[in-house]
């Protein structure tokens, strides 16, 4: 399993077992019973149906690797089953996704932040040439943040014609490592060059944190209030630190809502006044993944395509992000379109 999915595994697997304390019910194997009145509390608790879905899913994976349950395990009892149908019939199935960050400019215009805004808004640093590095490439491979933060050197293959192919030797739906490819423009094998030169990196993982010093540039500042001059040149006095280690999930997000925020304040985005924050807080490690999935059925590409392009693993799951655009470009839009202009 991918670390993450062991995680959530034990994250569900801990919920029931305290559930089943409270109750003074016995945890496994299971009573299909306790597991509808658990699914009842958990929606009295306001949890979404796809938590009580992954809920019952990670007690039924507890099941099966215990051989617990015999063939009829409790999980798929009839009444476990009609208890998650209903609960998705009273509240809904529909889930909140990550805010999609299209790239704009010459692929359309989009409402909020833009691929192409936040290059525009990185810096001339070396901690900027790294963010326009990691947007370029996340966004033209459509990685998931595990891919994007373990990309090493050695998966980059430069073609003749300025573009790239990077080697994915695992994703979280390739365990067993067949390995797949993906596509970079030339625009970002010239942002990876440059990030390279500067860093240093030869080889080992791309992206990695970047340590800022700026004790020295403070304490000329300090020296120059007291002597009433001026302090243009402290900014020469910053210092950069590329580190051995890779980004975490949780490094890429600030990235992504440090450069938005530069964005905004450079005038590079068009949001309504107050909403500036809340879609901030709305990007996430996944945007970039959703913001290419909905560029490609903005550009009239079928479901299909753009599941086996990012490695979705079902074309469901790209309809799903996509699906007001795919509306648009969808076969209605195109005949009625032509005749009721």
């Amino acid at each position: 399993m991918a670390p993450a999915s062991k995680l959530a595994i034990a994250a569900d697997l801990d919920c029931w077992i305290a559930w089943c304390a409270h109750e003074h019910r016995r945890p496994l194997p299971a009573n299909p019973e306790d597991l509808v009145r658990y699914l009842r509390g958990l929606e009295a608790d306001g949890k979404k149906p796809a938590t009580l879905t992954r809920r019952v899913a990670s007690l039924a994976t507890v099941h099966r690797m215990l051989e617990l349950g015999g063939e009829m395990r409790p999980t798929s009892a009839p009444m476990v089953r009609n208890a998650l149908r209903a609960n998705r019939r009273r509240i809904g199935a529909a889930q909140r996704q990550a805010a999609p960050l299209r790239f704009g400019g010459e692929l359309g215009q989009a409402r909020g932040f833009t691929i192409s805004a936040l290059l525009a808004a990185c810096s001339g640093d070396v901690q900027g040439m790294r963010d326009a590095a990691l947007l370029s490439l996340g966004y033209d491979a459509g990685l998931r943040v595990s891919e994007l933060t373990s990309v090493e050197i050695k998966d980059l293959r430069p073609q003749p014609d300025g573009t790239g192919l990077l080697h994915l030797p695992r994703s979280k739906t390739d365990q067993e490592g067949l390995g797949a490819w993906a596509w970079l423009s030339a625009d970002t094998m010239r942002r990876i060059a440059l990030w390279r030169s500067e860093s240093g990196i030869d080889e080992g993982v791309l992206f990695r944190r970047v340590g800022i010093d700026r004790r020295r540039q403070r304490a000329k500042e300090i020296a120059d209030a007291r002597w009433g001059e001026a302090s243009e040149d402290a900014v020469l006095l910053v210092t950069y630190t590329v580190g051995d280690r890779p980004l975490t999930r949780q490094g890429v997000t600030a990235i992504y809502r440090r450069i938005a925020l530069a964005a905004a304040h450079a005038g590079l985005v068009d949001l309504p006044a107050g909403e500036l924050d809340a879609h901030i807080a709305a990007l996430s490690t996944h945007s970039l993944r959703v913001g290419l999935t909905q560029d490609l059925f903005a550009a009239g590409e079928d479901g299909a395509g753009i599941a086996l392009t990012l490695r979705w693993s079902s074309p469901s799951t790209a309809l799903r992000y996509g699906r007001q655009l795919q509306v648009q470009s969808g076969v209605a839009a195109r005949v009625l379109g032509r005749i009721r202009s």
